[in-house]
């Protein structure tokens, strides 16, 4: 089977990787690895195309391309559509190859089509699921925003998942990492994030103010943070002034170096606010890290709690209760730790997970060929 793969937010290669980038990147490596040709298309951003008419000639002359360079492709698949990215090209591409269009990660927000400002927005991506053949869900409150719009048997869970084997824990690297930070007999917490404003620059802020609470409750721990972005620099001012020497800021992290990130670290701690997947979790567990977040949106759909990690309310009071638990419980973390793997293993491997999508891509291709 072959694949035309459109990604309407970013382009695979993009030099800033986010989770839904590390997702698709994935997902085209599982989708291989199960026997279907992928082949990327031309990317053009559809990020709030609606608000800019002098994009809308290019965004039809870059469709022309998307579509010759998929001449051949059995299936249409578009990941991401949502009010502000809408999929704009997939309905036409695929109808003009005449070939079935699927959605991964289709988000349906009824509220964004009550305000004029997303009402443009909400309509392309509405139609974009309507038009899909089939729709896949990585995420459960997506499967909520389906139910309200289509049949049951028109979209799919598919649990987010990492290539078996991915990421291994380096424990020499760790173990040099600690001494270049000077941690002692600390224990590490680790996060991580696009230090961009918003969520993710909250979400740390969030990190520094529990680690500069229970320091002030003489729990001995050091905060690794791993990440690049616009406020890097402001968020390294802010946690020094809350941490002083307790805290390193290592810069962003290479997919292939986080097993000595994670290796050095005792856990891994990030609240997780608003977050849709959060693969940063399942990498932190694949390397025998467990994990703290809250229970706001994405992290309990891929952590465990008390299995993997301990999920709390989405508020600082109890994220910094979880945080000290692992602190001052070597017992729990070391419990937590040693069944993370497993649990990625078993519940998140990507190839079982998208085996399920795969299948019924494959059907739908074999369905419209007999029509």
């Amino acid at each position: 089977m072959k694949i035309a793969l459109c990604t309407p937010f970013k382009p695979l290669d993009h030099t800033t990787v986010s989770g839904d980038v590390t997702i698709v990147r994935d997902l085209a490596a599982a989708l291989r690895e199960l026997g279907s040709e992928v082949i990327p298309l031309p990317h053009f951003s559809a990020k709030e195309i609606w608000k800019h008419p002098s994009r809308w000639l290019p965004a039809r002359r870059a469709l022309d391309r998307m579509v010759e360079a998929a001449r051949g492709a059995d299936l249409w698949l578009t990941y991401g559509s949502y009010y502000k990215v809408p999929d704009v090209f997939g309905p036409d591409g695929a109808a003009r190859l005449d070939v079935p269009y699927c959605l991964v990660q289709a988000s349906y927000a009824p509220k964004r089509g009550k305000k004029l400002a997303t009402w443009p927005g909400f309509r392309l991506n509405r139609r974009a699921m309507l038009r899909a053949d089939h729709l896949f869900c990585n995420r459960l409150n997506d499967l909520r925003g389906c139910s309200w719009l289509l049949p049951s048997d028109r979209y799919t869970h598919i649990r987010p998942g990492l290539p078996a084997g991915l990421l291994t824990r380096d424990e020499e690297g760790g173990r040099r990492l600690r001494e270049s930070w000077n941690t002692g007999g600390a224990k590490v917490v680790a996060t991580a994030a696009m230090m961009r404003a918003g969520v993710k620059a909250e979400g740390l802020r969030w990190v520094f103010r529990t680690c500069a609470d229970l320091l002030s409750r003489r729990r001995d721990l050091f905060l690794a943070v791993a990440g690049d972005g616009p406020l890097r620099r402001e968020l390294e001012g802010e946690a020094g002034e809350l941490l002083g020497d307790r805290v390193v800021f290592t810069g962003m992290v290479r997919r292939e170096k986080l097993g000595e990130f994670f290796a050095a670290a005792d856990f891994f701690a990030f609240p997780g606010l608003k977050e849709s997947v959060g693969m940063v979790y399942l990498e932190a567990q694949q390397c025998g890290l467990p994990v703290v977040a809250t229970d706001d949106e994405g992290a309990p759909q891929v952590v465990a709690h008390d299995r993997t990690g301990l999920i709390t309310g989405a508020n600082l009071e109890a994220f910094t209760q979880g945080v000290d638990a692992l602190v001052r419980d070597p017992g729990l973390c070391a419990r937590l730790a040693k069944a993370a793997p497993g649990y990625v293993a078993e519940e998140h491997d990507a190839r079982r997970n998208y085996d399920r999508m795969n299948e019924i891509m494959r059907l739908l291709v074999s369905r419209r060929t007999r029509s």
